[in-house]
């Protein structure tokens, strides 16, 4: 029964998560940049549920940015599904209990996203300068996605702890 809730959970917040990124949050006008919510809900579902299930909605993450034409298939599927088991594998060594410890992995996980990103994309093709790349595309999104992380985490977090869940034993423990 866990496993079915675990589930709908995940597949819910997924789904939420990809049409507000690839639909909505692209047609507001004002926004500066997109958060990469599929991000968040990559290092979210690593963390909480163990690298199993991180790397599954990694691939499955990876497999939706993949499906709208970046050009190579598998780009991004290798780098959310890498990211998801890596999440992971730091919840099952770590033992956190502060909330900004979970920002530094957010940081870490954007900066290995941008990096990879940058340099299989751009770089290679010497088509981009990093200072603009860093400048116009990096700092916009990671501001966003660090706002946007909090809620999601937050929603993930009150989700398990309702339906009981079972959250790996690293998983940051969010005193009431």
């Amino acid at each position: 029964m866990i496993r079915l809730k675990r589930f709908l959970v995940t597949a819910l917040s997924l789904t939420f998560c990809y049409i507000m990124q690839m639909v909505v949050l692209p047609r507001i006008p004002y926004l500066i940049a997109v958060p990469n919510l599929l991000l968040i809900e990559v290092l979210s579902v690593g963390f909480l549920f163990g690298k199993a299930y991180g790397l599954a909605v990694g691939v499955v993450c990876g497999f939706l940015m993949d499906i709208l034409g970046t050009g190579t298939w598998g780009f991004y599927t290798l780098i959310f599904a890498w990211l998801g088991y890596g999440n992971g594998v730091l919840s099952e060594k770590m033992e956190l209990e502060l909330l900004y410890v979970l920002f530094l992995l957010l940081i870490l996980n954007e900066g290995l996203y941008h990096v990879y990103v940058f340099v299989f994309a751009f770089l290679l093709r010497r088509s981009f300068s990093l200072p603009v790349y860093i400048r116009q595309v990096v700092l916009p999104e990671f501001l966003l996605t660090a706002v946007c992380f909090i809620v999601i985490y937050g929603i993930l977090i009150y989700l398990s702890r309702r339906w009981d869940l079972k959250v790996n034993k690293g998983a940051v423990k969010v005193v009431s």
